[in-house]
């Protein structure tokens, strides 16, 4: 299971119980009480994850009733799972289905199994990117199967990230780059169907809100962009920011900003001279998980980075 693989550092705190005497709620979405259903059979871990947007919490739950008001007094609360099926509220939840939660809202949930799960509280509500449009309540959002994998694969990626890199000024410096990867996975998962639709009559304006996206980005050209900065630059919420470039472009505002950045890496590459290495000239740009990088730059130039960097030298 995800969490078993993980090991403490300086940057992530591992939880371990064996003894339900012992156990201690956490309170990333609400602290609760937990009966378990079989008391000799107690086991939980969980991976505690700090980072600048909110608290991200992996854990490995025992079978229990838990009664608790779940949720945030600010921000907003999601649950991802890995492997989760529970009663909730008289409701099946099963492991197809990511919960969102804005303030609070009590819940009775019985799991006759383990759960393994992802909860994740957030500083800002994220209204700015269009998620869980309504003011309070909770809601469950059944992604597409490549959506929630790719979900996934980037939360247990951040945490073994913390796990492995023990040093927290160099995991500080990637922590950005690394949210927004989270952020864009989340966007795929909770932007309901159409809703970057543009309105008819639009697209004139969309298309100069690109043209100054461009012009922002080629000023600030190799160093990493975040949709948060960006819209914030040119006075537009983010999810203004994703329509646009969906009605000019066709693509998702993660993906014109990935292509992007892979350009400015390969000009990089070809020009940054004898002291440059790929992995520096990666996470210049933004680029924190370097095999995904590695793949997405061949698939796009048809080349490893390596050889462009090689090919760059001999120019």
């Amino acid at each position: 299971m995800p969490v078993s693989q993980l090991t403490p550092s300086r940057i992530l705190r591992i939880e371990r119980f064996s003894d339900f005497d012992e156990f201690r709620a956490n309170d990333v979405l609400g602290l609760g009480v937990s009966t378990p259903l079989r008391p000799r059979e107690v086991s939980l871990s969980r991976a505690i994850l700090p980072l600048q947007d909110g608290l991200f919490v992996l854990q490995r739950a025992f079978p229990r009733r838990l009664e608790v008001d779940v949720g945030t007094d600010r921000g907003i609360g999601l649950t991802v799972p890995f492997s989760f099926h529970s009663i909730t509220n008289g409701h099946e939840i099963d492991n197809s289905m990511v919960n969102v939660v804005r303030g609070t809202v009590p819940i009775d949930s019985i799991a006759h199994g383990t759960n393994t799960y992802l909860m994740m509280r957030y500083n800002s509500d994220m209204r700015h990117r269009g998620w869980a449009d309504y003011d309070s309540g909770l809601s469950y959002v059944r992604p597409h199967d490549a959506a929630m994998a790719r979900l996934r694969t980037t939360i247990l990626s951040m945490f073994r990230l913390a796990s492995d890199l023990d040093n927290p000024r160099e995991f500080d410096a990637l922590s950005r780059s690394l949210q927004e990867t989270l952020l864009s996975c989340l966007d795929d998962v909770l932007l309901p169907a159409g809703a970057l639709s543009a309105p008819r009559g639009s697209f004139d304006k969309h298309r100069r809100l690109i043209a100054h996206l461009d012009e922002v980005i080629a000023l600030i050209r190799g160093k990493p962009l975040y949709s948060d900065d960006l819209a914030r630059a040119l006075g537009v919420s983010v999810r203004t920011l994703q329509t646009a470039t969906h009605a000019v472009h066709g693509v998702s505002l993660h993906h014109y900003l990935r292509l992007k950045r892979l350009w400015f890496t390969r000009i990089q590459l070809l020009t940054g001279g004898a002291g440059l290495s790929v992995k520096a000239a990666a996470l210049g740009n933004g680029f924190w998980h370097l095999g995904d990088f590695a793949r997405g730059y061949k698939m796009t130039f048809g080349e490893a980075p390596s050889e462009t960097l090689a090919r760059g030298r001999r120019l």
